[in-house]
């Protein structure tokens, strides 16, 4: 019986949606995903009675019925649950005002670098206003780092180094048929990916574990189960319209912008889903749209990784 995760480091189910793996990479990659499940319940085989040792075959095993519902978390297991976000200062000053503001002249002449990008780390306040140089009525609150950040929470999802490293290999370990075989060295490097691309790697792989507990409580009948509301809930925030994705800065950028931009819109649609224990074939319709949309983004990476700048 699959387990709750609390962070994978592949989730195989996504892999194999994405039309690339074999369900024995599937197996071992879960069973190297961390489990919050205190111990795992045994299936005793039974032989049917009226059917003697030397008759017995594998078909006539039956297993006896295991009560998945049983499958208690404790408040800080479920806890563990919830999607990993660091806090941050906030971009506002005391009076509620952008800390920084610049004109669109002003960020491109001082800030951007000889690669064409314009980055702050967490700490050097990264969401900026930018003003339009024609028009100063017009101003985009923009994020300059490579994660995504909750700006009135003041909180980002920024994975750690190790942990963004196993992010990129999750992506590469991904490729879609046409990308089969091509080398890892023709692929750009994390250091070579933009802000936002590197933003969207680290929103797959938080949201992995996630939507493999989701698929989980779906496919056991789960609904009533403790673990349900606070995923949703973290699907919520993460689909709040006060989340500022990484600013494109490149042309892939842009198509990789509206990918996420719809992802972002089902994230919240499925935390804000009411009642799914009463309205099941309308949640799992819906889980399974951000599923598969997840995975297409995973290939989506794939193509753009492969492309040079």
């Amino acid at each position: 019986m699959r387990k709750f995760l609390v962070l994978s480091f592949a989730c195989g189910f996504l892999v194999a949606c994405g039309g690339n793996a074999s369900e024995e990479t599937n197996s071992d990659n879960e069973e190297r995903s961390h489990s919050t499940v205190r111990g795992s319940e045994e299936e005793e085989v039974t032989n049917d009675s009226n059917q003697s040792d030397s008759q017995t075959t594998t078909e006539d095993d039956e297993k006896e019925p295991t009560d998945a519902s049983d499958e208690e978390l404790s408040e800080s297991e479920l806890e563990a649950l919830r999607i990993l976000t660091i806090p941050m200062d906030s971009p506002y000053d005391e009076d509620g005002n952008m800390k920084h503001e610049h004109t669109q002249i002003e960020i491109v002449e001082d800030y951007m670098d000889d690669d064409g990008r314009i980055y702050f780390d967490l700490d050097e306040d990264p969401v900026r206003n930018i003003t339009n140089p024609e028009d100063e009525n017009i101003v985009h609150v923009t994020n300059y780092a490579d994660v995504f950040i909750n700006i009135i929470e003041a909180e980002a999802f920024q994975l750690d180094e190790e942990l963004r490293e196993e992010a990129y290999k999750f992506i590469m370990l991904s490729p879609p048929q046409e990308l089969e075989g091509k080398n890892p060295s023709e692929y750009r490097t994390w250091e070579e990916a933009s802000n936002l691309e590197r933003g969207v790697m680290q929103m797959i792989y938080l949201t992995a574990a996630p939507i493999h507990n989701i698929d989980y409580i779906v496919q056991e009948d789960l609904y009533n189960h403790d673990a349900l509301p606070i995923l949703l809930e973290e699907f919520e925030k993460l689909g709040s319209p006060m989340v500022l994705f990484p600013a494109p800065q490149t042309v892939y950028d842009m198509q990789l912008f509206e990918l996420i931009q719809d992802l972002h819109q089902m994230w919240g649609q499925l935390g804000q889903f009411e009642n799914p224990s009463e309205n099941k074939e309308e949640f799992e319709e819906l889980y399974f749209q951000v599923r598969q949309e997840t995975n297409d983004l995973i290939v989506r990476m794939n193509f753009l990784l492969s492309e040079e700048m």
